[in-house]
């Protein structure tokens, strides 16, 4: 992950971007800190942007059955403790929407989140259901960009080595 973070660090994006939003879990959190220490972008961890929320662990293989049933299933929680996909799009969703308000359509912001609710959020943006295909396109340290006016993703998701020109 270190190099993963490293290329994402020294994206050319940056010199636009005006604020970053991460989680407060650590994958998130540490990615945001990277940016703010090499760019100097004012950072905030936010609570509703974290990962879906799961009270139980699961081993890999009922892991993957559950998350599948997650988005088969979007208003039921596949697993105790787990809350339902429509749950954690809803508190994503709700999150970005603040978080956009909050600033004008020329300012560029950067969001670091985690795999399952940018799942679902991208979803809900293109108009689909969220898929396990979806799901593992999202790699660690992988960006995609949301045009801020019509919020349609202008790229998929990218993972390091970034194309050329980011």
């Amino acid at each position: 992950g270190r190099a993963q973070v490293k290329a994402l660090v020294a994206l050319s994006l940056w010199a636009n971007v005006t604020a970053i939003y991460t989680s407060r879990q650590f994958k998130a959190a540490v990615v945001g800190e990277a940016v703010l220490a090499a760019h100097g972008i004012p950072l905030r961890l936010i609570d509703d942007l974290d990962e879906a929320r799961r009270e139980s662990w699961l081993g890999p293989e009922a892991f993957e059955a559950a998350q599948q049933a997650f988005f088969v299933d979007p208003t039921n929680a596949p697993v105790s403790g787990w809350e339902s996909a429509q749950a954690a799009q809803a508190r994503f969703g709700a999150a970005i929407d603040r978080l956009l308000r909050s600033h004008p359509l020329s300012e560029s912001v950067a969001v670091v989140a985690h795999a399952t609710v940018l799942t679902l959020y991208t979803a809900h943006l293109r108009g689909d259901l969220p898929t396990m295909a979806d799901w593992r396109k999202i790699g660690f340290a992988a960006i995609m960009e949301v045009d801020r006016a019509t919020l349609h993703p202008i790229t998929p998701f990218l993972s390091a080595p970034y194309p050329a020109g980011l």
